[in-house]
């Protein structure tokens, strides 16, 4: 741990260092005919001896017109650019001297006057409107053949990891558009991964406010959005690229992406196939190579897990879809998208677990294989009309249709100390989803004549039928006298139905500059269950036909909501606002569980205050929130599903009550390309919903839900980032920071109650370092410590460190040659017997471009090359542990050509 310390002590050194070698420029923008102060005006300092004047720093003029731009390079000529709407621009040439700070003055804008004659032949490479950052792509050069995601590195507060996911000082992105239009369900990764950087002319980065017009959500939390503008000859065009790829171990990929753009037209085709654990359609590029990319039910969203910590399994991917956008004159704006996706997972998993009793340990090794497919069809629809200046109106449909179906079978053994030998149990089932699911939003805004007046209409609909069948199996074999022996074949037959809607009306007034009130009322209406029908199989009519009524059920909960919200918005000062509110919440409830069980019928009164303070970058929070229990566990029934698992249901579960605080600071300095932020978030929660359990020494369980109060979450997190450029050549970025997570919960094991309380702390860095766009290198740090610790209880708790290196190598090498390798350790100090600690993860990718343009490329990756990637993890619950490794893509060989296209439409 020292040696880490002073290796960034030695590294904030060297930039000290640096900096004291540089020097400081500033100034004060004012109006030519007023005298008074521009504010917000953009300052930029651009290197003339670039052909298109690369940008050096930027910052933007305070409410006094006065600018500060520290460590500017001294020695070379230097041209500073300034300019704000409705005004000429100010040039000026100058070279700095080492250490010696520079004032300009007063700096005199002049307003343009009508028909005056525009300069052309420069590009201005940053504008700053209001809230809206521009920069102008031909300001930030990247290679022959670049895509976006290269383009957006290179731009100032902008970063993009390893993984893909992009940030803006500090902010998540959470859309990536195109010419304003929404591209695929707004996956960013779509679109930085497959456009080429020459497409764009200029990249708009601004707050993310669509459902959030008067801006009630603090800055700190509000995302950002990023709006690709398309090179005019580009409006119309035909553009895109098709791959296909094949390797060792029967590792195959193929995909492509058409795009015809005809003014306000855009038609988007796409589709991919593959085994190689990648769902949504991205570059084919080293990191992602293994099979890195997952995902859950959307396709088009990707998350990302690490060599030795995957959720294992091995999947096939074919999918496809097409995006269209279509404006109607300046109002309406029109979005389909439809995509369809058919994955199949196979999946082998080894656990041994370990459940603790004062006297004796109950072993239970188990192995479980399946195979997985999935379908589904996504249609969505989105229609935005922008009436007037004052009124908008938003409908967005969505259709979805799935069919799931699963084989899988599992053996396990279970054995003790004092028993060698308990019980031997054997499970197969064969399992079939059918559902279909309609949702649709409205919303309904319109600003009205005094300034933050207005109105706010939101609905919801969610409809969600389905079906499934379960055929399942299960031979237990026991060895002790006192559990016997049990074999059962069954079929259960569940249909949910499940409704909700709602309506919601707000309405904000400003009784002074100071004092806005809001007032708010809801109506939700739901309908939550279904039946679940259970028969043994019946040898003599070789039919699943007698009828399990003690494993049948039948529910249905009916709920109404009705809430009124009074609350106040006190502006104290220009940056500090008090927010405060209170919702009065009716909820009336019918649980209705059929079987000749009476209905359990509930009515509740809630008041949820909520409090929030702003001033400049910090915001402090508080609110409280409720939840009911399900009515699965509200059932007053006893469920035996067989000799070894039983569930009793309460009745007398109570609402949980959560008390929610947080806290957050976020702070950017354009100037220094530094941004900072901290957060803190707490939960507090009354008659929490616990599983009381008993676990007899031969391993038959016994499960039943009780409120307890006790359980608290608790997070806090803290990061920063920065960006340097050394010279033309050289640029240099950092970002770090720290997380904490603990989860403190109530349990109840036989006769043993107790607290469990899990610690998960983290320490990250990580370091970009981009030489003339020839060499690019990642290198990150990460360590984590996962603590379990029981209170009340004579129980084992468990502590474990584990370190991670991850480096990422891309280099451009002569003879448009590309060369990328990654390089990932893990170091996990509980893993079984047997399996490595310590995961060296090195794949490599060469690839050469061909063809006219580099239109093509010919490729070829190894990933894993030392075949050493494992996934194997420990946890600790209960007074139990688990030791689990899954199957896991491993070492292989691939070669893949890949060619783009782009047709200009002339007609």
């Amino acid at each position: 741990m020292y040696k880490y310390l002073l290796l960034l002590f030695l590294l904030s050194g060297t930039f000290i260092g640096k900096a004291q070698n540089r020097s400081n420029l500033t100034g004060k923008v004012v109006d030519s005919l007023s005298a008074a102060p521009v504010e917000l005006a953009t300052v930029a300092v651009l290197n003339p001896k670039d052909t298109l004047s690369s940008l050096i720093s930027y910052t933007l003029s305070d409410k006094n017109g006065v600018f500060t731009l520290h460590n500017l390079p001294s020695g070379i000529s230097l041209k500073v650019l300034i300019t704000f709407v409705g005004y000429m621009p100010y040039r000026k040439t100058l070279t700095l001297v080492k250490g010696v700070n520079v004032d300009l003055g007063k700096i005199v804008l002049n307003p343009r006057q009508l028909k005056e004659i525009a300069i052309t032949g420069e590009r201005v490479p940053i504008v700053i409107r209001k809230d809206t950052i521009e920069f102008n792509a031909e300001a930030f050069k990247t290679r022959p053949n670049a895509v976006v995601e290269e383009l957006l590195k290179k731009l100032p507060g902008v970063e993009v990891d390893n993984k893909g996911t992009i940030t803006v000082n500090g902010k998540s992105v959470s859309k990536i558009m195109i010419d304003g239009k929404e591209f695929f369900a707004n996956d960013p990764k779509i679109a930085t991964k497959n456009l080429d950087a020459s497409l764009i002319d200029k990249v708009q980065v601004y707050d993310d406010r669509e459902n959030d017009p008067d801006h009630l959500i603090e800055d700190s939390k509000v995302d950002k959005i990023i709006n690709l503008k398309f090179k005019k000859a580009l409006k119309k065009s035909i553009f895109g690229k098709v791959y296909a790829g094949a390797g060792t171990q029967g590792r195959f990929e193929a995909g492509g992406l058409y795009n015809i753009f005809r003014d306000t037209l855009q038609i988007s085709l796409i589709g991919v196939g593959n085994n190689l654990n990648k769902t949504g359609f991205s570059r084919e590029d080293l990191y992602e190579a293994g099979g890195f990319n997952r995902s859950g039910d959307n396709v088009l969203n990707q998350g990302t897990t690490f060599g030795g910590s995957s959720y294992g399994g091995i999947q096939s991917v074919a999918t496809g879809g097409f995006n269209i956008n279509n404006d109607y004159g300046k109002k309406l704006k029109l979005n389909l998208v439809y995509f369809y996706s058919r994955t199949q997972t196979i999946n082998n998993n080894q656990s041994n677990n370990q459940q603790f009793f004062p006297k004796d340990t109950l072993t239970t090794q188990s192995v479980y294989s399946s195979k997985a497919t999935d379908n589904k069809h996504n249609l969505s629809f989105s229609l935005k009309w922008q009436a007037d200046t004052a009124t908008q109106i938003k409908y967005n449909p969505l259709l979805s249709i799935s069919n799931s179906q699963t084989t899988g079978n599992s053996i396990a053994d279970r054995n003790s100390y004092l028993i060698p030998r308990i019980s031997h149990n054997t499970n197969v089932s064969d399992y079939e989803s059918n559902s279909v699911q309609f949702q649709h939003s409205f919303s309904y805004y319109r600003r009205l004549k005094k300034k933050f007046e207005s109105i706010t209409i939101t609905h919801n609909l969610n409809i969600n039928p389905g079906v499934t069948n379960n055929h399942y199996g299960n031979d237990l074999i026991s060895f002790t006298p006192t559990q016997p022996s049990d074999s059962l074949t069954r079929y259960a037959q569940r249909n949910s139905k499940n409704t909700t809607a709602s309506l919601n009306v707000s309405y904000r007034y400003p009784f002074t500059k100071k004092l806005i009130a809001d007032i708010g009322v809801s109506g939700n209406y739901s309908q939550q269950g279904g039946n679940l029908f259970t028969y043994d199989f019946n040898p003599a009519s070789n039919q699943y036909s007698i009828y399990i009524d003690s494993l049948s059920t039948d529910a249905t909960r009916y709920q109404k909501t009705e809430g009124i919200r009074p609350g106040f918005t006190y502006n104290i000062t220009k940056k500090t606002s008090l927010i405060v509110g209170l919702t009065a919440q009716w909820q009336q409830i019918k649980n209705q569980f059929n079987k000749n069980i009476s209905d359990l019928d509930q009515n509740y009164l809630f008041f949820l205050p909520s409090v929030q303070l702003r001033t400049g970058d910090i915001s402090l929070g508080y609110d409280v929130s409720v939840s009911q229990p399900s009515i699965s566990d509200l059932q007053p029934i006893k469920l035996v599903s067989s000799s070894l698992y039983t569930f009793t249901g309460n009745p007398d579960l109570k609402p949980t009550r959560r008390n929610n605080f947080n806290a957050n600071y976020y702070k950017y300095n354009p100037e220094s390309r530094v941004n900072l932020r901290f957060n803190i978030s707490g939960t507090i929660e009354q008659n929490s919903i616990y599983r009381q359990r008993t676990i007899s020494t031969l391993g038959a369980q016994t499960s039943r839900p009780i409120n307890r109060d006790g359980q608290y979450n608790m997070y806090a997190g803290a990061g920063y980032g920065k960006s340097f450029k050394k010279n033309h050549e050289l640029t240099f970025s950092t970002s770090g920071g720290f997380y904490g997570n603990m989860n403190h919960r109530f349990f109840q094991l036989n006769a043993d109650e107790g607290y469990q309380t899990n610690y998960y702390l983290g320490l990250y860095q990580n370091f970009s370092l981009n030489w003339n766009d020839k060499l690019e290198l990642e290198p990150s740090y990460s360590i984590s410590r996962n603590i379990t610790q029981y209170t009340r209880v004579n129980y084992s708790g468990l502590s474990y460190t584990t370190h991670s290196i991850d480096s990422r190598l891309t280099a451009h090498l002569p003879q448009k040659i590309d060369l990328e390798g990654s390089y990932n350790y893990t170091y996990n100090p509980l893993v079984s017997d047997g399996f490595q600690r310590s995961i060296n993860l090195v794949s490599m990718t060469v690839a050469r471009q061909l063809l006219k343009k580099d239109r093509g490329e010919i490729k070829l990756s190894c990933y894993d090359i030392f075949n050493q990637n494992v996934n194997a993890y420990r946890y600790a619950n209960e007074n139990s542990i688990t030791d689990s490794q899954s199957q896991i893509l491993k070492r292989y060989f691939l070669l893949t050509l890949q060619f783009k296209f782009n047709k200009t439409i002339t007609k």
